[in-house]
């Protein structure tokens, strides 16, 4: 009678078949099906638990069907998700599989002392810290000051301060530079009409062009520009405008260099009077003198003094003609001249 073997879920591993010539005995064939069968049931036990179905189902082949089994491989796994792995607070493992020691070979790498103007993909400057890894000159941009650390957050733009001679077609790396007066010196060249002031440049700069503007900090009421695009610089352009007063009176200046002074209820003074500007001009103005008390006078400016470019003097007359030497009689002027 046929016997019915019963398979196991057992990999064996050893199997013996009968030679050729040995007597006919069953015992080591049915020992040879049994395991045969052993081995079947094991792999297809297995390809079941990958599947998480019957070993002989149609394998998932939907995202919903790989979902579903992912979230079993998960339970079976005591209900560690891939959800708490990414908003877990730490860089650990929710299982803690991930630890310190695992990580210290990157968080202890060996220093990297960058040059000024490299960028640094994460990490330190200096000591300890992962991703220290140098990628490149920012070209305009410096994330590092001169000594080699991090910037500040508002110190990537400073270019440092420009005190001698130079020619300010080469200032074109983008950011701020410090402007001093030896940058207008003898030697500099293309420099803006600033008179030797100190102040700023801000650069610009894009893939197609670069933009220098030059704001000074005293003395010039002007902000300048120009461009570079194609293959030239553009003339500096100019606009603005500055108003300033003093015990002295009141002037306002202007880009293209004229100079508006004036003064109202000058000071009464003994025939002649000498009156101090504002601000000072370049070469003499013009000056027009009126008066501004009620009893009838007349003012004007002295012409055998002369004009002059800080002060000017001023005579006094009554009404018949004659000079007055008394302590009253206060005037207005206005002077128009340059103040470059």
């Amino acid at each position: 009678m046929p016997k019915n073997l019963t398979p196991e879920d057992r990999w064996e591993t050893d199997f013996q078949v009968p030679l050729p010539g040995e007597g006919r005995r069953i015992g080591p064939l049915e020992t040879l099906f049994q395991r045969l069968l052993n081995r079947t049931e094991r792999l297809k036990n297995r390809l079941g638990a990958i599947l998480g179905l019957p070993w002989d189902a149609t394998p998932p082949d939907t995202l919903a069907g790989l979902a579903e089994r992912v979230s079993s491989l998960e339970t079976s796994q005591g209900g560690t998700t891939l959800s708490a792995h990414r908003n877990a607070p730490t860089l650990d493992h929710p299982d803690g599989s991930v630890t310190a020691e695992k990580l210290a070979p990157v968080r202890n790498a060996p220093t990297i002392t960058p040059s000024p103007g490299d960028w640094l993909l994460g990490g330190l400057a200096s000591g300890t810290g992962a991703g220290k890894l140098p990628v490149g000159l920012a070209n305009g941009v410096p994330l590092l000051n001169a000594s080699g650390a991090l910037a500040s957050a508002d110190a990537y733009l400073d270019r440092g301060s420009v005190t001698s001679a130079v020619d300010w077609n080469t200032l074109t790396a983008a950011g701020v530079y410090e402007i001093g007066s030896g940058a207008f010196g003898t030697g500099s060249a293309n420099t803006p009409p600033a008179v030797t002031q100190r102040g700023h440049l801000l650069v610009l700069k894009t893939s197609g062009a670069t933009t220098q503007v030059y704001v000074p900090t005293s003395g010039d009421p002007g902000i300048y520009w120009r461009q570079y695009a194609g293959d030239a610089w553009s003339s500096w352009a100019t606009a603005g405008a500055m108003y300033g007063s003093n015990s002295n009176g009141s002037y306002i200046r202007f880009v293209d260099g004229t100079q508006i002074c004036w003064g109202t209820a000058v000071g009464a003074g003994p025939d002649p009077q000498t009156v101090t500007y504002p601000a000072a001009f370049v070469s003499a103005p013009a000056v027009l003198a009126f008066q501004s008390d009620h009893p009838p006078y007349f003012v004007s400016v002295d012409s055998q003094w002369g004009y002059g470019t800080t002060q000017q003097r001023f005579r006094k007359y009554n009404s018949n003609g004659s000079s007055y030497t008394g302590p009253y009689y206060q005037f207005n002027y206005i002077a128009i001249g340059r103040w470059e």
